[in-house]
């Protein structure tokens, strides 16, 4: 809890915190119509956010989801590896999940991953429970999480629910199989919706040379801060692995090894083959993982503790000693990334220092064009009221608008709709491509007779004045 709520509301809401915010304070029918367009893979959590967005638009209340998931998750993930393995494990296990790079650096965001992560890792332990001791409660709780876990985002949820529900299929315990499998249907069915609606959306996204390999391979940096954690983390997960799969465990001789590594390695496998398929990939896609690998360096700490005797053998005190040591290598090797990410004035987008650049040198009846999707409801977010900025190329307010950023009026019609302002403005997000490729319409009309006065870059964003001759 006190990771999560360090330096909670220090940094602004950047662009995908305003694409949830955009999205879901708009109007049912507005935001459904939107969604038909794009994004409706995310559908779900657009639908769980409306009515949250509509209490508060404050950074701090738009992030709560997520930082309560969090807490969630670690307390969930401790759970499950007390469950698997002992007491020692899930206390290391839920000091890890603390520290995990993709945990930290999402834990404080208005975006769906920590209540994936959350909803995963609910599902974990209610089904270890309906396995060991069919119940009612447990059915329907993982049940419920997993359709939430694949509803919510379909390349991190779904791979790691139906990851997990097979290794419980395959050894099922004193669950029948029918049971399992008639609970598995739910988020299967949500599976099936979500790839469908976003193959529709976004056919062939990632082009044939991107490098599947390296950047999956890259994904260690969400386990581990540096090479030093790295190596920390590795070795915790290779005696763990190595020490589970050769005694029986509480869920019977490996199942526990294999449900761990099933959960660990679903979310990566389907963000690599996401990548393969030409559609998407993004480290965030695997956070789903995490909690698996939490509890995987539980095993380990608890092998160092115990040492590979039963549980009921008594462990020599240096034995605690060591496993203690591991867990605190393990925190103090996580912890400069933690810190680092904690104390960053801003994720990728600084808009309030870029809004107060803009608002000290603008003049009543500047023009400003916004470059980019999520500009304008940044813009609009962080600059103080009555600057008389004339939004001239707005045709349809994002309000009403399919898009998120509003429609504008057509490429053929900025040139003469700036053609009356000496001084214009541009603000947007920096792209591969410069602006006069990716927004080549807008920049053109702006550009023309005029010269720059002004350029500044703020993380990621930019602005620059287009001025006229003689303009102040």
């Amino acid at each position: 809890m006190g990771t999560t709520a360090w330096r909670y509301d220090a940094k602004p809401l950047w662009r995908d915190e305003f694409y949830t915010l955009a999205t879901a304070v708009r109007g049912w029918s507005v935001m459904l119509r939107g969604l038909r367009v794009t994004d409706a893979g995310l559908g779900p959590w657009y639908a769980l956010m409306h009515p949250w967005v509509r209490v508060s638009q404050d950074e701090a209340w738009l992030r709560l989801p997520g930082a309560v998931a969090t807490v969630v998750a670690v307390v969930v993930v401790a759970a499950c590896a007390r469950r698997l393995l002992d007491p020692v494990a899930g206390a290391a296990a839920g000091v890890v999940c603390t520290v995990l790079p993709v945990l930290v650096d999402h834990s404080q965001e208005a975006r769906p991953y920590p209540l994936v992560v959350a909803s995963v890792t609910v599902t974990a332990y209610a089904l270890l429970r309906d396995r060991e001791r069919p119940r009612t409660r447990w059915w329907v709780l993982w049940t419920g999480a997993a359709t939430a876990a694949a509803a919510l985002h379909v390349l991190s949820g779904a791979p790691a629910v139906a990851a997990l529900i097979a290794v419980v299929l395959l050894q099922p315990a004193r669950a029948p199989r029918r049971r399992v499998l008639l609970g598995a249907a739910f988020p299967a069915l949500a599976s099936f919706a979500m790839v469908a609606v976003g193959f529709s959306q976004a056919p062939d996204r990632i082009g044939d040379d991107f490098p599947v390999l390296s950047r999956t391979l890259g994904l260690w940096h969400s386990a581990a801060g540096g090479r030093a954690a790295l190596v920390v983390v590795a070795v915790l997960c290779a005696v763990g692995l190595t020490a589970w799969s050769r005694r029986t465990d509480r869920g019977g001789r490996r199942f526990g090894p294999v449900f761990v590594t099933a959960w660990i390695a679903a979310p990566v496998l389907a963000n690599a083959g996401s990548a393969w398929g030409g559609q998407l990939f993004e480290p965030r896609y695997s956070t789903a993982a995490a909690p698996g690998l939490a509890v995987l360096c539980g095993a380990g700490v608890a092998v160092l503790a115990r040492g590979r005797g039963p549980r009921s053998s008594g462990a020599p005190r240096w034995r605690s000693v060591g496993a203690g040591l591991a867990v605190t290598l393990l925190v103090a090797t996580q912890v400069p990334h933690l810190a680092q990410v904690r104390r960053q004035a801003y994720v990728v987008d600084d808009m309030p220092s870029l809004a107060r650049d803009l608002a000290a040198d603008v003049r009543p009846g500047d023009a400003v064009v916004y470059l980019g999707n999520t500009t304008r409801p940044m813009a609009r977010y962080y600059l103080p009221p009555g600057l008389g900025l004339q939004d001239v190329l707005l045709r349809s307010d994002p309000a009403g608008s399919t898009s998120i950023g509003g429609d504008e009026v057509p490429e053929d019609e900025r040139l003469a709709s700036l053609g009356g302002f000496r001084r214009v403005w541009l603000v947007g997000v920096r792209l591969n491509d410069p602006w006069d490729v990716a927004f080549a319409s807008s920049t053109t009309a702006a550009h023309l007779h005029r010269t720059m006065a002004f350029q500044e870059d703020r993380g990621q964003l930019r602005v620059e004045l287009w001025a006229g001759p003689g303009a102040p």
